[in-house]
């Protein structure tokens, strides 16, 4: 019995420097070269894409293609992770640090990245999930997170991804030490932290950080002094790739995490702001396939 393909378009409009809409059309015409069923969604308040992604799981649609920031990617993750029946998903990206896109190497170029989209290749990505937030690239504790929701709305639209940079400067520099517990399958730690990093690749930002990734487990980061010395060390590392042998650091690869602190202290997950310690993250082996152009 043939069953007609069909895909699921959801645009968050604020994207692309709220100009999202303008690429509807460009967008839906790419997607009726291969999918016989173009249906599009327009998102308009916080976790829309969430319903929408799930009904597209419901009518079993081949693939979810989304138009949007890693907030947005990460409520239509949200929406079809842990299903019975997963679409593929596209990304088109459309916010200020588009992570993952960058993680999976697609274009930050909004029209190239449409171009490029190819419903005959995949990816499989690994998937984190800490309480009921889920993620696709980083979990953070510390300063990090922090200067990133500080960032001002003006700032943001006016500087881009620099007034994330300069931020995290700023606060990186006024940083301070907490108690934090990370209790896994494969260690734990127990002590003094400035920065936890729960990473799903081997990449921070551009820079390899490791050279193995191996799949279905999240690379663990705790910067343990808080000192700008300790942080100062780590730039040579940083440059070479080996930040793990950094003495100041410690690593653990796992695929089980609990994170807790003796006080308050907030966690950001792919750049939004998450929930308050404790926090326990699980990982989800190559769980999404996403659209990729192949790799040459």
């Amino acid at each position: 019995m043939f069953r007609m393909k069909k895909v699921m378009i959801i645009i968050n409009p604020t994207s692309g420097g709220e100009k999202a809409l303008d690429y509807k059309e460009k967008i839906e015409n790419k997607a009726k070269e291969y999918f016989d069923v173009v249906e599009t969604r327009i998102t308009e308040k916080a976790k829309d894409a969430t319903i929408f992604a799930e009904e597209a799981v419901k009518e079993k649609a081949e693939a979810v293609v989304v138009f949007g920031g890693d907030g947005t990617v990460n409520e239509v993750i949200s929406g079809i992770a842990e299903k019975e029946y997963i679409p593929k998903l596209g990304i088109i990206p459309g916010g200020t640090g588009n992570l993952i896109t960058k993680l999976l190497e697609i274009s930050q170029d909004i029209d190239q990245a449409i171009e490029e989209l190819d419903f005959n290749n995949t990816n499989a990505i690994d998937i984190g999930k800490a309480n009921d937030h889920y993620f696709g690239y980083i979990f953070s504790v510390g300063s990090l997170p922090e200067a990133i929701h500080n960032v001002e709305i003006e700032d943001k639209t006016k500087y881009g991804v620099l007034a994330y940079a300069i931020n995290t400067m700023k606060s990186v520099l006024k940083d301070e030490a907490f108690m934090i517990h990370v209790e896994t399958e494969n260690g734990n730690y127990h002590g003094e932290a400035s920065q936890v990093l729960v990473l799903l690749s081997n990449y921070y930002a551009d820079k390899k950080m490791f050279d193995e990734n191996k799949d279905g487990y999240a690379n663990i980061l705790i910067l343990k002094d808080a000192s700008i010395f300790s942080k100062l060390s780590l730039i040579p590392n940083i440059l070479k790739g080996d930040v793990v042998e950094n003495e100041n650091i410690e690593y653990i690869k796992a695929k089980n995490i609990k994170i807790s602190s003796d006080s308050k202290l907030e966690s950001d997950v792919d750049g939004d702001q998450s929930d308050d310690l404790p926090v326990q993250i699980k990982i989800f082996g190559n769980h999404v396939s996403v659209y990729s152009a192949p790799k040459e």
